[in-house]
């Protein structure tokens, strides 16, 4: 059984074949983390301060609904293209409520790529930065139970972080912390983003020992106002990228020293998510629709590029690769 339905992922441009994709299942928190107005786009911040407390749906059912025509509609691409489709269960009461003894009961399930990231065919379930995203998890873990254990996956969960209520810097640590939108896989090399926002030092450092010598994880330091690694870069086929220069702090990574590169201003990358497409193959990208320069740049570079609403999704400081995390795509090492 495990030969005929492995889990398998070494590069980000490897021809996607199995996805785990977000729902339209949020609940504002009753008060935000600190460290959301470091990164958030404005527009998202104004409507979570507005709603306080309240679902999506109760807060505005027109945007509601404009959500869920465009996950629906990015999932039909998915689905033209063969891509088989796994969706988290909503979270429970009792979910929603988990470490509601330091930050008070909500959800997001707008973006699977966080509480997970799969290496080669290691599953790993990871530890992320706040509570409120923490409760992630068990609706992935549910809806993926069965998939899992007839796979070849070799699973594990990070250590728990202690429950830590928000510090004055705005930090919940010490972590562990790994958050899949920081991790990019080209090959034997691992990247990952750290902002402090998310994934930290401590999660690079765990990381390393868990993939152990067959790996080199290499940290690359972000400007506090960027959440991941994926909202500053895409890398839609080896040699090429999209990047925000102003994000790397400590300069661009070396891989990316003789790479083609598609630049995009820090407004574009911070509220438009326009770093964070889907790729679909080595050849074929999604993005979506606010960034037309951005399509012709990457048609000029060569790729295939579909382009598809995605607006009432990014306003919450996510768009496509957030929104998705592969199990299967197709590349050799």
């Amino acid at each position: 059984m495990s030969e005929r339905n492995p889990i398998m992922v070494n590069h980000e441009w490897g021809t996607l074949k199995e996805v785990v994709c977000g729902i339209p299942n949020v609940r504002i928190p009753s008060k935000l983390p600190d460290a959301v107005y470091n990164y958030a786009p404005s527009e998202g911040i104004k409507f979570f301060e507005a709603n306080l407390g309240k679902t999506l749906k109760e807060a505005d059912p027109k945007t509601y609904g404009k959500v869920v025509k465009q996950m629906d509609a990015t999932i039909a691409i998915l689905e033209k293209r063969g891509v088989k489709v796994h969706r988290p269960e909503a979270a429970t009461e009792d979910e929603s409520a988990y470490l509601s003894e330091i930050f008070p009961p909500s959800v997001i399930q707008f973006y699977p790529r966080d509480p997970m990231v799969v290496i080669g065919n290691k599953f790993i379930e990871t530890e992320l930065f706040f509570p409120l995203r923490r409760r992630e998890r068990f609706g992935q873990r549910r809806a993926l139970a069965g998939r899992l254990a007839n796979s070849n996956a070799q699973m594990v969960s990070m250590p728990p972080a202690v429950p830590t209520s928000e510090q004055k810097d705005g930090s919940w640590g010490p972590g562990p912390f790994l958050e899949g939108g920081d991790v990019f896989l080209l090959g034997k090399d691992i990247y990952v983003g750290v902002s402090g926002n998310a994934s930290n030092a401590a999660g690079v450092q765990w990381l390393a020992q868990f993939l152990g010598s067959d790996y080199n994880v290499h940290e690359v330091k972000l400007a506090k106002k960027f959440l991941h690694l994926d909202c500053c870069l895409a890398t839609p086929r080896e040699g090429l990228a999209i990047i925000c220069k102003e994000a790397f702090v400590g300069g661009l990574p070396d891989f990316l020293k003789d790479w083609e590169l598609i630049e995009l201003p820090y407004v574009e990358a911070k509220e438009m998510l326009g770093c964070n497409g889907l790729v679909l193959d080595s050849k074929t990208i999604i993005i979506h629709t606010d960034l037309p320069h951005l399509g012709k740049a990457l048609r000029k570079a060569g790729q295939e590029v579909i382009e598809t609403p995605f607006d009432a999704v990014y306003q919450y400081a996510g768009a496509f690769r957030c929104w998705h995390h592969p199990l299967v795509r197709e590349s050799t090492l």
